[in-house]
C-alpha cells in the first residue's frame, strides 16, 4: 500500500491534469500499473501518451474508464482471434502452404497486377519518376532459382 501512495504522489506531481485527484482515489484507479510491476515513470509516460488536450474534472474517473475501454478493447480482440482460430505460435513459425506452387502462383498473380497498375498509369501520364520497374523486379524475382528452392 505505500509503495502505491508513494507511486500515486509521484504520478499526480508529473501529469499535470491529475493534480485534483485525491491521492486515494487515484492509488486505487492506478492498481492495476502498479499491481503489474510498473514504476511512476512507465505511468507517468503511460498518461502522457494519452495526449489530453483537455482537463478531466474527475481525473481518476476518467483513468478507470480510459483502461476499462483499452481493456474491453484487447477483449475484443482476443475473442476474434479465437474465434478465427489465430495462433500465435503458428503464425509466428515458417510461412508455409497448402500446396507447393501456392506461394508462386500468388507472386505471379502479384506481379501481373502490378505490370497491368503500372501500364494503366503510364498511359494516363502518372508512371514512376524513378527508372526502377517493380513489375519487372518482381518478374526477375519469380524466375530466379532460389525462390523455386524455397517451395520446396
Amino acid at each position: 500500500m505505500q509503495a502505491g501512495y508513494r507511486i500515486a504522489r509521484q504520478v499526480r506531481a508529473r501529469v499535470n491534469w491529475t493534480q485534483s485527484a485525491r491521492l486515494r482515489r487515484l492509488e486505487f484507479v492506478l492498481r492495476p500499473f502498479t499491481d503489474a510491476g510498473w514504476d511512476a515513470d512507465a505511468i507517468t509516460a503511460e498518461l502522457h501518451s494519452w495526449m489530453l488536450t483537455w482537463r478531466p474534472t474527475r481525473p481518476a474517473e476518467f483513468i478507470r474508464a480510459q483502461l476499462a475501454r483499452q481493456a474491453s478493447a484487447v477483449h475484443q480482440a482476443e475473442q476474434a482471434d479465437a474465434a478465427e482460430g489465430w495462433d500465435e505460435a503458428e503464425a509466428a513459425g515458417v510461412f508455409t502452404a497448402s500446396r507447393a506452387g501456392l506461394i508462386h502462383d500468388v507472386l505471379a498473380g502479384l506481379a501481373a497486377g502490378m505490370a497491368t497498375y503500372s501500364a494503366h498509369q503510364a498511359k494516363r501520364g502518372l508512371d514512376d519518376l524513378t527508372s526502377a520497374d517493380a513489375a519487372a523486379d518482381m518478374a526477375a524475382f519469380l524466375g530466379t532459382t532460389a525462390m523455386e528452392g524455397a517451395l520446396a
